[in-house]
Parts: structure tokens; C-alpha cells; sequence
């Protein structure tokens, strides 16, 4: 199996996973999480018809997520989610490309060695929060607890580990993901104040060497292809092999 569609299986066995529910619609599998309302990646639409058209996609996310204040889909078949956008962007969805970049090669220099530290989950969950409380909705207290719940489910489900730097004084940290011989980089945050000082590359080649010690062959990570990090994670020895959407409208209720 190529490394697209390794990666395409464990986003979907993921997301199976930490839902609470996964209910069939005509033209993908609604993700259902009721007791996270306010976590997009747990109460989306996963489109899954090649051949969906949008106004029937925008019907079913108004169905499957009506008493939300957000609608998302997610499609990860480049070709589909490249068909769509034009058409969803007309209707006011925002539009993100993630790419999906493998772990190839190693760094263009290492990290500066003790820098980063695998964090024990109650560092994790304090440094987490922080680097949430900097981001757009991070005025939201419930939104930071509910987000913490979500990490719950993952650490759960996907034998998540943390990684930290500086380790005494964490300003960086990203997540790790594994599921069989796939890893999955996630949550990679900076303190802004903190930013240029090399922190980010050391707790993501720290998760990355451990996915290989762990016996994981394939390490990937999303990132944002209208975004800076996509430069730093090259020069971290990650390439561009393909890319998957999400799209998201918030109708309601979204306004601090």
C-alpha cells in the first residue's frame, strides 16, 4: 500500500475511533460527538462519494450537525476535495488544504540536544491548554476543556505521547499519534514570545525519532498549505506527498 492511502486509513480508523458515533448518510458518515459540540474534528461530515455533488453535501451537514454552531465536512481524496472547493468557497465555507507531509530524510541540523523531553500527561495537559488559550477561540473557556477531553480520547485510543521544550519550562509541544507501524505528528504550538528559538523543531524531531524507535516506518503530519510551519517541517526532513480537505462554515454563534 502506498503512503497516501496509509496515511488516508489511519485518519478514518482515527476518527472511528474517538467519535461517539458514526452514522451512515447517502453520501459519507456523519462523526458524532455530543458531548464535544464545540470540537470541530469530532462532529464533522466525512465525504466519501467521489461523486457528491455540493448541494447535497451542505444538505447533509445541515442535517447530520443542524444544532451546531458550525457545519464541516472532510474529504481526504485530493481529487474530490479539489473538485468541491471552488464551489464551497462560493457559498462562504472556508477552505483548508492540508498537506501531508512525510518524515523522509533526516533534518537539515539536529536539535539542540536536551532541548525537548517526552512530558508526563499532566505537563502535556498544562502546556496544551496554554498554547490554546493564544489561538482565535482561545477567550473560550469551555472550548479549551472540551478540546482536553478530545486529547483524552486520543490518548486513549491512539497510544498518544507528548513532547515538550524546554523540558523544565515547556514554551513548545506536539503530540504523537500511533496506530500499528503509522505515526501521526499533531497539535504543534509555540508560545509566540517564544517563537525563533528552535523550540518547535525540537519536540517534532523528539515525537519523530521516537515513532521510529516505536517501530513506525511512515510518520506524517497535517499542516496548513497557505501556512508557514510547511517551511520548517521541510527543512525537518518532511516532504509533500499529497494533501486532504476540510471545510468549515460557522453560522452561528461564533462571535466572541
Amino acid at each position: 500500500m502506498i503512503a497516501i492511502d496509509r496515511v488516508r486509513d489511519f485518519l478514518r480508523a482515527a476518527e472511528d475511533r474517538v467519535c461517539d458515533e458514526m452514522r451512515p448518510t447517502p453520501h459519507g458518515t456523519a462523526l458524532v460527538t455530543e458531548a464535544l459540540p464545540l470540537v470541530w474534528a469530532l462532529n464533522a461530515l466525512r465525504v466519501e462519494d467521489p461523486q457528491a455533488q455540493v448541494e447535497d453535501l451542505v444538505a447533509e451537514a445541515e442535517t447530520t450537525q443542524g444544532g451546531l454552531g458550525h457545519r464541516k465536512l472532510v474529504v481526504h481524496e485530493q481529487e474530490v476535495g479539489a473538485r468541491l472547493a471552488p464551489a464551497l468557497a462560493r457559498r462562504g465555507w472556508n477552505v483548508f488544504r492540508l498537506l501531508v507531509m512525510v518524515r523522509q530524510r533526516g533534518p537539515d541540523r539536529p536539535a539542540d540536544p536536551g532541548l525537548a523531553a517526552e512530558a508526563d500527561p499532566e505537563t502535556a495537559r498544562d502546556a496544551l491548554a496554554t498554547f490554546r488559550r493564544e489561538q482565535p477561540f482561545g477567550w473560550q473557556e469551555l472550548a479549551i476543556e472540551q478540546l482536553a477531553a478530545m486529547d483524552a480520547r486520543y490518548t486513549r485510543a491512539l497510544a498518544a505521547r507528548d513532547f515538550v521544550a524546554p523540558a523544565d519550562r515547556p514554551a513548545s509541544s506536539c503530540r504523537l499519534y500511533t496506530n500499528a507501524s503509522v505515526a501521526q505528528i499533531d497539535e504543534v504550538g509555540t508560545l509566540a514570545a517564544q517563537r525563533g528559538r528552535g523550540l518547535a523543531r525540537a519536540a517534532v524531531l523528539g515525537a519523530a525519532d521516537a515513532a521510529t524507535a516505536a517501530g513506525c516506518d511512515l510518520t506524517f503530519l497535517l499542516t496548513d498549505a497557505g501556512d508557514w510551519p510547511q517551511e520548517l517541517y521541510r527543512r525537518l526532513g518532511f516532504d509533500e506527498i499529497g494533501c486532504v480537505y476540510e471545510f468549515l462554515k460557522l453560522p452561528l454563534g461564533t462571535a466572541r
